[in-house]
């Protein structure tokens, strides 16, 4: 049986989309440049699908991260910032955007939470970096298992983005969260009181008790 892994019509095995157990990632798909080197926490739920850009002659990309784990497991703020967008809409379900401010060359930063079961947070709402600001679900049209679907947005350049009602993505470029964990690309970290500026991404999903 195939099954729709998550946006965009990647059609996979629902094992694949599942991924496999907590501190796995699956690994990218082959035509997929560059590919990161991804290393994860052992308590860590797994990434069921990564990130894939669009295709030169406009084909179907899965522009952020698929963390898979059981519906009701806490979404994490990935840093701190403001929410400026918590609503549900029938193509994501419940989703949330925060703002994180402006990274090292002035550049807004954004990160984006999908299909959640429920939403803790409102639009103002300050979040602190490992605040719980959701639950996983799997709500919305785009989605057929429990999972969070999380996108890492950033300027084209200093001032670029257009604001215009909930029309978060103008201006905005979509990039692989690999790039921009605390720890470094590809190394994974789970939230566990760290520091960092507020361009770089603990875990979105809360990690397993040690």
């Amino acid at each position: 049986m195939r099954r729709l892994c998550s946006a965009f019509g990647i059609a996979v095995t629902l094992s694949g989309c599942m991924g496999g157990g907590y501190g796995t990632a699956v690994a990218y798909l082959p035509h997929v440049t560059p590919k990161i080197s991804v290393t994860m926490p052992s308590n860590a739920p797994p990434i069921s699908q990564q990130f894939m850009p669009l295709t030169r002659n406009g084909g179907p990309g899965h522009m952020g991260l698929d963390v898979a784990a059981a519906t009701g497991t806490p979404v994490l703020a990935a840093a701190p910032g403001r929410v400026s967008s918590s609503r549900f809409e029938p193509v994501y379900g419940n989703r949330i955007v925060v703002e994180h401010g402006l990274d090292a060359t002035g550049r807004k930063v954004q990160t984006l939470y999908f299909h959640l079961d429920s939403r803790a947070v409102a639009v103002g709402a300050r979040v602190a970096r490992g605040q719980q600001i959701g639950t996983l679900g799997e709500t919305g049209l785009l989605s057929s298992f429990p999972h969070l679907h999380f996108e890492y947005h950033r300027e084209e350049s200093p001032g670029a983005r257009v604001q215009a009602g909930d029309n978060w993505w103008q201006g905005m470029v979509q990039e692989d969260p690999n790039r921009n964990w605390v720890g470094g690309p590809g190394r994974v970290a789970c939230y566990t009181g760290q520091r960092a500026a507020r361009d770089k991404i603990t875990y979105p999903v809360a990690c397993a008790r040690r």
